[in-house]
């Protein structure tokens, strides 16, 4: 009987052998893994458009902290006038868009048109809890939540449309079910910023998915 000599070289073959054996056998074993966890599914999105139609908007003023000037006057005014800063507040109705909590905005611009302007940076802050323009003066500040960063800041410089993008604080809104609006603020100087309300009012536009 011939007997099996095992050289180097032959050694070196069986563990080469054997490594690939085990690579083999491992990756056979991954695949079959992998497989048993594959999952397949559709979903379909529906992707829109909403204007909301109803806009309430109203300013306070730190001059006449007490008085209300109600909803939708004739124009709103943004000041930065030390001791008799004026805020704008504008809201709108996400009912009339029918979108589920579940939803989301795409993208979101909030449109205001100036008729004098300032020169002066004006800012959006975000409000999260509700307010009413027939009964909002500056007094009645302390009792809202606004949000302490600004959504958007740019420069108003002259008469015309401005847009501002509100994405994030309309999507957030979509999923807490309600929209409490916007406060605007003169955060760069002492200037009058008019904004129209009733020729031109401030408007909402919305694309999203649900």
């Amino acid at each position: 009987m011939r007997r099996f000599r095992l050289t180097p070289l032959r050694l070196a073959a069986v563990i080469a052998f054997a490594s690939f054996a085990s690579v083999g056998v491992a990756y056979a074993a991954t695949l079959g893994l992998g497989s048993n966890r594959l999952h397949a599914w559709s979903q379909t999105l529906t992707k829109g458009s909403c204007n909301p139609p109803t806009v309430l908007d109203t300013y306070v003023s730190q001059a006449t902290p007490n008085t209300n000037v109600g909803n939708a006057p004739p124009t709103l005014l943004v000041s930065g006038t030390a001791g008799a800063q004026s805020y704008t507040f504008v809201r709108f109705d996400l009912s009339s868009c029918s979108l589920p909590t579940t939803a989301g905005a795409d993208t979101a611009t909030l449109t205001l048109t100036v008729t004098a302007a300032g020169r002066d940076k004006i800012s959006i802050f975000p409000v999260t809890s509700s307010w009413d323009p027939t009964t909002l003066t500056w007094n009645g500040l302390g009792g809202l939540s606004v949000g302490t960063t600004a959504t958007a800041t740019q420069p108003v410089n002259t008469a015309k449309a401005f847009s501002f993008t509100v994405t994030g604080d309309v999507d957030a809104a979509i999923k807490a079910g309600a929209l409490w609006g916007w406060e605007i603020q003169d955060t760069s100087g002492t200037a009058t910023t008019v904004i129209s309300s009733t020729t031109n009012p401030p408007s909402l536009s919305i694309s999203y998915e649900k």
